[in-house]
Parts: C-alpha cells; structure tokens; sequence
C-alpha cells in the first residue's frame, strides 16, 4: 500500500504494477523557442546584477543573480533529458559546471537507482543520514537544521567534480570546449570582483553561490526526502519504483512550474523526463486520474514540502 498526501492508505493499482507508464495522451510540444528566450533573458538579468552589485559594492543584486543562474541550471537540466534544445546543456559549462559530469550523475544513476544506496543524491553519508540503511551518528538528529548550510555548498561540490570528471573521462576537444565557455562567467563573477576589491570580493561569487545551492538543495531534495515516499523499495519495475520513490507538491501551479523548472512535478518527470516542463501541468492532472493513489502529492507548496522533508530527516536523526 501506498501513503497518500493525506496519510491514507490506499490499495495499489493494477495500473501501478505494470512495466511501463501509461503512455501521454499527446506528444511532447515543441517549446524550443520559449527556452531559449529564457535562457538568454536570465543571463541578461544576472549579468545586469553583478555588474551593479561591484559597481556599488553591493551583494544583495547577486541573490538575484544567483536565482537567474539557477533558472539557466535548470534550463540546461531539461535539456540534458532532451527536453529543451540539447545544446543548452552546455549552460553548465558557461556556468563553470560540467554537462557530462551532470548526465552521468544525475540521468545515468539518481534517475535510474532513485533513493537507493546507489543514488549519487543519497549518498552523503555519515554528513547526512537519509536512507534507513545508513549508519547513524549523534549529530544527525540536527541534520533537518544542518542541511540548510550544506545545501549552500552544492555548487562548489558540482563544479569540483565536473572538473574532476571533465579531465578524466571526456576527450581534449570537450575540455576545451568547457574552459572556452567557462572563460566569460569566471571572469566577470570572479576574477573582476576580486581584481577590484582584492580578497573581499570574493563575497559576490559567495553569495551568488549561496543562493544558487540553497535553491537547488530544496527543489531537488523534497520530492524524494520525505515522510511519504519509500526507500530501496521492492518495486516490480522502474515505473513503480518511481511512484514509490517520487511525490509531488504544488502541482498544477503554473507558477511554481516555471521557477522549479517542474521539479515540483517530480513524478512526472521522473515518469516522462523527455517532456518538457510547461507541459508539466497538464500532464499531472492527466496522470492522476490514469494511476489514482499511487501517485504521491504533498498538500500545499514548498514550505509543506520543507515540512515533510523535516519531519523525515528527524526521523532518520
């Protein structure tokens, strides 16, 4: 049985147990151009705020830069999937990140082990204690307090082992591909700052950072740390792994559908993450009518999300 967003248990589905989700009603559209405008919108926008936050030896504009850059992660997220225009996956790099190194992490194992002990995103042991399997240490009941700082750092971590697995595993033209891309975005959020302000500046690429890892770390985690879902479960198949593994929250938002870049669709992206997220919305509803109970929704928004992410993370403490 499976744990409704109300705590019902309800029955499975023959729907459920099938090898494969039921199949969209309509194709994925074609939402290229609305990317695209996206993408080069919030790049406008962040390099307006870091240009203002040094000319006025400011840091709040670079929160504002730092939600832009996130938005452009999550464009290039998309396209990793094939959602968006393949080609913004290289955001990543211009971002001082790795496409490949995200695609073998997150497509190639978080999709496929989701919330086993294989799932790169569980895996933060003996920091964090997420899985029931992991061992547990005394300062882990602060861990629903704690995560928040580290959520912080996530950046630093994605760009290390991007350039870590760039040099390692892809080939010269790539790498110097990456650096080539890499070049505008470390010199305009680091190396200007700092030649400016000498050590001090470095507190713009901070905070920039900051915000960047403290978005990512709640959307990305509360759709699978949470008082509903199931660890290392049982499941028949890679589709119901996923509903056992996966909820939702907010959805039908269009709002909170276009900042998360449908993370707050999660199950339907894990299910269909070939669509694109503005089809996100509809394809919810349409879903949960096709698996009923077995789809998993967290009332209200982000904060009942953080909610339920506390109170698992308590648990596990």
């Amino acid at each position: 049985c499976l744990k409704s967003a109300k705590g019902i248990s309800m029955k499975r589905s023959t729907k459920a147990e099938a090898t494969y989700p039921p199949r969209p009603p309509v194709s994925p559209a074609d939402y290229s151009i609305y990317f695209v405008v996206d993408a080069i919108v919030c790049a406008m926008v962040a390099t307006v705020a870091i240009i203002i936050a040094v000319n006025r030896d400011s840091v709040l504009p670079c929160v504002l830069a730092g939600m832009m850059e996130s938005k452009l992660g999550l464009i290039a997220h998309e396209a990793a999937h094939g959602a968006a225009p393949r080609w913004l996956m290289w955001l990543y790099d211009a971002a001082m990140g790795s496409k490949s190194q995200w695609i073998a992490k997150h497509n190639k194992q978080h999709h496929i082990k989701t919330n086993t002990l294989h799932d790169p995103d569980i895996q933060l042991s003996p920091v964090m204690r997420i899985h029931p399997d992991q061992p547990h240490y005394w300062f882990h009941k602060y861990q629903h307090i704690y995560q928040f700082p580290l959520f912080c750092l996530i950046p630093f971590g994605l760009r290390l082992q991007g350039v870590i697995y760039l040099h390692r595993e892809c080939p010269w033209e790539e790498i110097l591909k990456h650096w080539i891309l890499a070049t505008p975005a470390t010199l305009l959020y680091f190396v200007w700052p700092i030649m400016t302000f000498g050590i001090p500046g470095l507190k713009f690429f901070l905070v920039e950072n900051f915000t960047v890892g403290l978005i990512y770390g709640c959307l990305f985690s509360v759709s699978h740390v949470n008082n509903l879902v199931t660890f290392s479960p049982e499941a028949k198949s890679a589709y119901e792994h996923q509903l056992l593994t996966t909820a939702d929250w907010a959805p039908g938002s269009t709002l909170a559908n276009y900042f998360t870049g449908g993370l707050n669709h999660q199950v339907v992206h894990h299910l269909y993450p070939h669509y694109p997220s503005y089809a996100y919305p509809g394809l919810s509803k349409w879903l949960l009518e096709e698996v009923k109970g077995d789809y998993m929704i967290m009332g209200g928004g982000l904060s009942a999300a953080l909610r339920s992410n506390s109170k698992w993370l308590r648990k596990m403490g």
